[in-house]
């Protein structure tokens, strides 16, 4: 083996342990002890990881936080005035939209509430001994152990950031950040097994109040049977292949887009693990093209080297973020009877 590998693991773990040497050893973020940690950005090593697991960190923006907490103003009411004479529509600002010469428009009735949550951190530990990294550097099967087993670290980082976005409840934890299920409360529904007409029940229902779905989040379950239901109505083609093709044929259909029968816009499909029985249809931005939805983050992914007492390398894989839905009312949750 080049020695060259061996100098270079045995010069990361001498700086480790001078760190340990000159630094108290703990892992608190108390202001008298956190010289330790040196967060590294891993903003470049998480724009190559794209797991189709992480449907939601994949979309989402995200913006730089500030501050032990973040700050948003939630809307808690509609946009449109209601001036149309039935009683179809639904509650708007309740006022009008028209004024008279020489004077003022309205100023609206629509309202925010200010909403406020504190960032929570999220991580893994990665620990990796000193021989283990020594004898890695130059392997053909594993050149580099803790390069790769820090790839695996921010996977799982972003599979539990995922699950935290989804099913996140303060109430349960003081560690987690609310997830989409507890900030998400005007609307909601149930189905047994999802369709395309119990889908278009639940755009109805947010175009009455001003949302245009973008993305549907559902259990593997229920998309199948939601595919199921547009092939049994033909919605789905069927292929016909003639007998000499059927060597080369590659069989199956994957729903990728939905039409919503109301805006005739197209709503993506995506599998997610996370939702338990249920699902979510959210409206991702505004027309305006504000983000209704949007990850607050204050530590972006990161990798903190820890001093080690041992004979080893010691990091942590974090971030510190938050969850804002800002068009709380153009989102829907679902249960499901599955």
């Amino acid at each position: 083996m080049d020695n060259r590998f061996i100098d270079e693991a045995l010069q990361q773990i001498r700086e480790n342990l001078l760190k340990a040497a000159e630094t108290t050893s703990t892992y608190t973020f108390s202001p008298t002890t956190r010289s330790i940690f040196s967060p590294e950005n891993l903003d470049e090593k998480v724009k190559f990881l794209v797991p189709i697991d992480t449907p939601m960190r994949n979309r989402f923006p995200r913006v730089p936080g500030k501050g032990q907490s973040a700050e948003w103003k939630r809307m808690t009411s509609a946009v449109h005035s209601r001036m149309h004479p039935t009683v179809n529509v639904p509650a708007g600002t309740a006022t009008q939209i028209a004024f008279a010469d020489a004077g003022a428009p309205n100023e609206t009735s629509q309202t925010y509430s200010l909403a406020n949550a504190p960032y929570k951190l999220l991580g893994r530990k990665l620990e990796v001994g000193g021989l283990a990294l020594a004898s890695s550097k130059g392997r053909d099967g594993q050149p580099d152990m803790q390069a790769g087993r820090e790839r695996v670290k921010i996977y799982e980082v972003m599979l539990g950031e995922e699950e935290v976005t989804i099913a996140g409840d303060t109430a349960n934890s003081a560690l987690e950040y609310d997830g989409l299920y507890k900030q998400i409360t005007t609307n909601s529904g149930s189905v047994t097994f999802l369709t395309a007409s119990g889908v278009n029940s639940f755009n109805q229902t947010l175009y009455g109040r001003g949302g245009d779905p973008t993305i549907l989040y559902a259990t593997a379950r229920q998309l199948q049977a939601l595919a199921d239901d547009l092939e049994r109505s033909g919605s789905i083609q069927r292929a016909v292949v003639a007998q000499s093709e059927v060597a080369e044929v590659t069989g199956g259909f994957a729903l990728s887009r939905i039409v919503n029968s109301v805006t005739q816009s197209l709503i993506t499909v995506k599998p997610s693990r996370f939702v338990g029985y249920g699902g979510l249809l959210l409206t991702e931005k505004s027309p305006a093209g504000e983000a209704w939805i949007e990850m607050d983050d204050l530590i972006p992914m990161s990798r903190v080297d820890v001093p080690s007492t041992s004979f080893s390398y010691v990091s942590f894989i974090l971030e510190a973020t938050v969850l804002k839905v800002i068009g709380e009312p153009f989102q829907y949750e679902f249960t499901t009877g599955a």
